[in-house]
């Protein structure tokens, strides 16, 4: 009786064990992502457009091309594994996966998509974006080219953002995808400010009568006192010393420069064209009123999984 009831007791271990390996591994499995499924009807839009919207992937893979951020490459690693209960890389597989099986028309990335300039982080990204079989635009946020100690510093941007030429298919701080219909711009972050050269090159865009969708890694801060999102965005990461929202991008927030002004002075503007914002850097999905006319969609952490697809249609 008693060797029958060690037997009992040991299958029981065995299978609680089990469970336990089960439920630790089964969030991680293929295709364990959360796509927000969102319609915006646009005036004047012939055709019906599908966009998956992507950002915040932080993958942080390192080798011995880059032997003295092994250790950080570590760390960051584990610490959003720990965070998601995910791996980065298989999310992110899973992501292209699902952008690919869906039909989507144009993959956004909406910056961070690794978390800093490493060889082994831009080598992946580049082989799973080579997966998909339709246009993509990919704009850097504020982690994609830092370095250790080289965060938005003039070194970063003259030796470690060329890097990323291959993923941005461009040595410019902007991005263009123009067809028939529409215009997708995108724009990399700079330190919560924009590239003079970037901002003169789509202002032709954002003053023409096409539609636009305006892609950048840090959202606006929406035209609308005490909005929503900006209440979220303070609880989430609280207010800068001088009490401003910290993390979007506008008169009250991380306040624009001359620059930076000149292009949210078109994007606001009462004739404006740009239709929907896309953003990412929140680490929480949003979307939201910018103004009276246009939209703002910003898409969770990518390195749980998450991401929006927007089908677009015409007005009716």
């Amino acid at each position: 009786m008693h060797k029958h009831r060690q037997t009992a007791q040991a299958v029981l271990t065995l299978c609680a064990m089990a469970f336990l390996f089960y439920a630790a591994k089964k969030a991680d499995w293929p295709g364990s992502v959360t796509i927000h499924e969102e319609h915006l009807n646009i005036k004047g839009i012939p055709h019906d457009y599908d966009f998956m919207l992507i950002a915040d992937t932080h993958i942080s893979l390192c080798d011995d091309r880059d032997p003295e951020l092994i250790e950080k490459a570590a760390a960051r690693k584990a610490a959003f594994e720990q965070e998601s209960g995910k791996k980065a890389v298989r999310t992110f597989h899973s992501l292209i996966t699902e952008s690919i099986e869906s039909g989507t028309d144009l993959t956004i990335f909406a910056g961070d998509i690794t978390d800093s300039a490493m060889y082994a982080s831009i080598d992946f990204v580049q082989n799973e974006i080579d997966r998909l079989d339709k246009p993509y635009l990919y704009v850097t946020g504020n982690h994609d080219f830092e370095y250790g100690s080289e965060y938005f510093s003039k070194k970063a941007y003259r030796k470690y953002f060329p890097r990323l030429q291959h993923l941005t298919k461009t040595d410019r701080q902007y991005t263009v995808y123009e067809t028939d219909d529409f215009v997708a711009a995108g724009i990399n972050d700079k330190n919560n400010q924009f590239d003079k050269e970037a901002v003169e090159a789509l202002l032709p865009y954002l003053r023409g009568t096409k539609p636009v969708f305006l892609v950048m890694h840090v959202p606006l801060q929406p035209q609308y006192e005490n909005s929503a999102l900006e209440r979220q965005a303070d609880d989430v990461w609280g207010l800068s010393e001088n009490g401003n929202c910290r993390v979007l991008l506008g008169e009250s927030a991380c306040r624009p420069n001359k620059t930076t002004q000149k292009l949210l002075d078109a994007v606001f503007a009462k004739d404006s064209p740009v239709v929907a914002v896309f953003a990412g850097h929140l680490h929480f999905y949003n979307r939201s009123m910018l103004n009276d006319v246009s939209e703002q969609f910003v898409t969770g952490a990518g390195y749980y999984g998450d991401a929006v697809r927007i089908h677009i249609s015409a007005e009716k």
